[in-house]
C-alpha cells in the first residue's frame, strides 16, 4: 500500500471513511408488546357495535329504496343506480353491501318471508273443522290488501320474477302463500285431494293479487276489498262444498 500523504513513514495508515456509510446505532427502544385480544376490556371489544348498526341500518335503507324502485317500475325497470339514489347512496356505496340487483331483490324476498308470513300463519293456525268460510277468505283478503299497500313492490317483484329462478326466495315467499292458504281452506273441512285443493287455492291466489293491485287507494277501496272476499268464498264454497 503507498503512504498517506501527510504521514511519517512506517506511520500505520488510517482507514478511509466510506462516502454515504453511517454506523447504525442501537435501538433503545423497549420491545413493543403484543395485544392480547382474550385479555380487552368490554368497551374496547365493543368499539365494532356501532359501525355493525350503521351497516345494518344501510342494508335496510336499501332494501327499502329497492321496494319503492320495484314499486313504481317493476323488477325489470328497477336498477342499482336507481335504488341507490333512493337510498341516498353512490352506486359504489351500494355495491360495498350488494354485488348486484339478484342480491338485492332475494335479500327483500327474505325479508318478506320473515316479516309478513307470521300475520297469515297466525290466522290459519286459528281455524279449526267447520270454521266460518266467509269469515277466514275475509281475514286473508284483508291482510292481503294490507300488505300491498304497506309493501308495493311485494307483488311486482314475486309476479314478474324471470320462471328460471324458481328456487329463488321471491318464489319461496309464493309457495309460502300458498301453503298457507291451502292449510286455511283443509282447515275448514274439504276432504277433496291436495293437488284439486292447491291448484284452486293458486287461482284464488293470483285473482287477489291481481285485483288488489288494481283496487283503488282510499275511498271505494273497504268495498272492492269486501266484495273480492265475497267472490272468493263464494267459489270455494261452490267448488269444495265447505
Amino acid at each position: 500500500m503507498a503512504p498517506q500523504r501527510g504521514r511519517p513513514p512506517g506511520a500505520r495508515p488510517v482507514p478511509r471513511r466510506r462516502v454515504g456509510h453511517r454506523r447504525r446505532r442501537p435501538d433503545l427502544r423497549p420491545p413493543a408488546r403484543r395485544l392480547d385480544h382474550r385479555r380487552l376490556t368490554p368497551a374496547v371489544t365493543s368499539a365494532r357495535a356501532p359501525q355493525q348498526h350503521r351497516s345494518r341500518a344501510t342494508v335496510e335503507r336499501i332494501l327499502d329504496a329497492a321496494e319503492a324502485e320495484i314499486g313504481e317500475l317493476g323488477l325489470a325497470g328497477a336498477g342499482t343506480r336507481g335504488i341507490a339514489a333512493r337510498a341516498g347512496l353512490s352506486v359504489g356505496a351500494l355495491y360495498r353491501f350488494f354485488p348486484d340487483k339478484a342480491a338485492i331483490t332475494d335479500a327483500l324476498a327474505r325479508r318478506y318471508l320473515a316479516d309478513l308470513m307470521p300475520p297469515y300463519a297466525t290466522t290459519v293456525a286459528g281455524i279449526g273443522p267447520g270454521a266460518d268460510l266467509d269469515a277466514v277468505v275475509t281475514t286473508l283478503v284483508g291482510q292481503a290488501a294490507a300488505l300491498q299497500l304497506s309493501h308495493p313492490g311485494y307483488y311486482r317483484l314475486t309476479e314478474e320474477l324471470p320462471p328460471e329462478r324458481g328456487d329463488s326466495p321471491a318464489h319461496q315467499v309464493r309457495e309460502q302463500v300458498l301453503d298457507l292458504f291451502t292449510d286455511a281452506v283443509r282447515a275448514a273441512g274439504t276432504d277433496a285431494p291436495d293437488a284439486d285443493v292447491r291448484r284452486v287455492v293458486a287461482l284464488c291466489v293470483e285473482t287477489v293479487r291481481h285485483a288488489l293491485v288494481r283496487a283503488p287507494v282510499g275511498e271505494g277501496r273497504d268495498v272492492a276489498v269486501d266484495e273480492l272476499a265475497r267472490m272468493v268464498a263464494a267459489y270455494l264454497r261452490a267448488r269444495f262444498g265447505v
